[in-house]
């Protein structure tokens, strides 16, 4: 099968993987339902994901890609540092709060083995936390905080607060960019004003 068409269908494979998982959550939902309705056959799906567990490192890992792309380039912009960290927040938070995110959120946190959870954090928070701690280093460390570890969990405690929380508790709907970029902005204002005291 030729790369396109490949991908294709694995994009295919993927979103019907999505929506059952929103609709049955990770347990409930089996290998041949997905290639059902994807139209695929059960012993494809085998073949290039191995297991449903293979199948959702792979959904994770796609997600992410594209992820890190968007938040990598705010960082890298002319802008101030705050401008910067406010595209950055909002490129985050769209991301995170996202249908897809949350559904492989609820996978993870329903997974007893903490498999699931493994590979999450290895795709989501271990792979942005550097990141955002690189930039962070190449300004001077405000007085208020001890090291750049400290100042980088404080601004994401602002910036995401219980927002994953409650979406996972189905108490908030995917909030749309305009939210985020409030979120975000509110943020690094709250931010700037700890980071100066």
């Amino acid at each position: 099968m030729r790369d396109e068409k490949r991908e294709s269908r694995q994009t295919e494979i993927e979103s019907a993987a999505y929506e059952l998982f929103m609709l049955r959550g990770f347990a409930g939902t089996s290998m041949l339902e997905i290639a059902k309705l994807a139209k695929a056959s059960n012993e494809t799906l085998y073949r290039w994901y191995g297991d449903k567990n293979g199948l959702f490192a792979a959904m994770v890992e796609r997600n992410a890609a594209g992820g890190l792309e968007r938040l990598t380039k705010p960082l890298t912009g002319t802008q101030t540092c705050a401008g910067k960290l406010k595209e950055f927040g909002t490129a985050l938070l769209v991301g995170i709060l996202s249908d897809k995110a949350i559904a492989l959120n609820k996978a993870a946190a329903a997974d007893m083995t903490g498999e699931l959870g493994a590979i999450l954090s290895r795709h989501g928070r271990e792979s942005v936390v550097p990141i955002l701690t690189t930039f962070f280093q190449e300004f001077p460390l405000p007085n208020f905080f001890a090291d750049y570890d400290k100042a980088v969990e404080v601004y994401l405690s602002l910036l995401i607060g219980d927002l994953q929380a409650r979406r996972l508790l189905g108490r908030l709907k995917q909030p749309d960019t305009a939210f985020c970029k409030k979120r975000s902005i509110n943020a690094v204002d709250l931010y700037l004003i700890i980071a100066e005291a």
